[in-house]
């Protein structure tokens, strides 16, 4: 049995079929609907989608998710709608969520996320969650560790936050969010990325000053694209061919954009090419969510040609 908050995702190719293993404990659900298998697609598709209990992340909770991607497989890791951090909560969390294994590894005053997956040769893990919105003194821990068994595995990886809930005018208030992405190819570290946001306000007399909302004025959305290995191969290709067109030409403060929906979207291309493993990490930052939602799934596209019509349809139409 899974302790509380712990998760297990586990896809094999057996004669041609893809099968799903899963197991899952409150406050943590896993889903597994069906996606038809296109016979023009090298891999097997597999589509998980990874919930929550209440449509977020309470205080206290611990979430611990294991994902494995077997030989001739196409994981997609899916989430419905963002990723939801609840404001923290005086007191001690609920007795329910205590983990025992994770006593002396946690605050219990913050909240826990861990995704470790293992990606076997020849098959791909594509996690592509919605984003993660922290509310108001909210405090986010998050944690995804790839293990990529050789070069022949492939990975596109989205890791992406907002502001919080503009809506109600709750923008870069909370408290903290911390996101540690790691890539292992063979055992070997290739990839670590970190990103941590941590309201200062209560270091400083002057709150606003040093607030993120005033720093970060025109930024709404960060968020962090790795995309490696033979699959994706062509996926890379268009970022590196779009940001070397951009680069060589001329800066021009006021110049608008051919689509003048991605005019404020600012974003980079760094080249991985380690222990055989070749692909793109992308940074980008947008006023929306909705901007740079489309602003990557026009650019990841030529995933619909790997993971075929029916899983692709599960994660563009959402």
């Amino acid at each position: 049995m899974p302790r509380p908050g712990e998760g297990k995702v586990d896809c094999t190719v057996i004669a041609g079929r893809v099968h799903q293993t899963l197991s899952s404990a409150y406050p943590l659900k896993l889903l597994s609907p069906e996606a038809v298998h296109n016979p023009d697609t090298r891999l097997i598709p597999a589509v998980s989608y990874i919930l929550s209990y209440g449509g977020g992340i309470v205080h206290g909770d611990q979430i611990h998710v294991d994902a494995t991607a077997g030989s001739g497989s196409a994981l997609l890791l899916l989430t419905q709608g963002s990723t939801k951090v609840y404001r923290q909560r005086p007191g001690r969390p609920p007795s329910y969520l205590k983990n025992p294994k994770n006593d002396s590894k946690f605050d219990i005053h913050q909240t826990y996320q861990t995704l470790v997956v293992d990606v076997q040769a020849n098959a791909m893990v594509c996690l592509l969650p919605d984003p993660v919105t922290c509310f108001e003194h909210a405090k986010y821990n998050q944690r995804q560790v790839v293990r990529m068994a050789d070069a022949s595995a492939s990975l596109v990886l989205l890791d992406w936050v907002t502001s919080g809930r503009m809506s109600r005018g709750e923008r870069w208030v909370f408290d903290k969010y911390l996101s540690v992405n790691a890539v292992l190819v063979g055992g070997k570290l290739v990839i670590r990325d970190a990103l941590l946001l941590e309201d200062a306000r209560a270091l400083s007399k002057d709150r606003e000053t040093s607030s993120f909302k005033r720093r970060l004025a025109d930024i709404d959305v960060f968020a962090y694209l790795l995309v490696l290995g033979p699959e994706v191969a062509k996926i890379a290709k268009v970022f590196r061919d779009e940001h070397a067109e951009h680069r060589i030409k001329p800066f021009r403060p006021n110049a608008r954009a051919v689509d003048a929906e991605e005019t404020d979207i600012r974003w980079s291309v760094s080249e991985v090419a380690e222990h055989g493993l070749e692909g793109v990490a992308v940074r980008v930052a947008g006023p929306s969510t909705e901007a740079v939602k489309w602003w990557i799934k026009k650019r990841i596209g030529g995933l619909q040609s790997v993971v075929g019509d029916s899983a692709w349809s599960m994660y563009y139409n959402a």
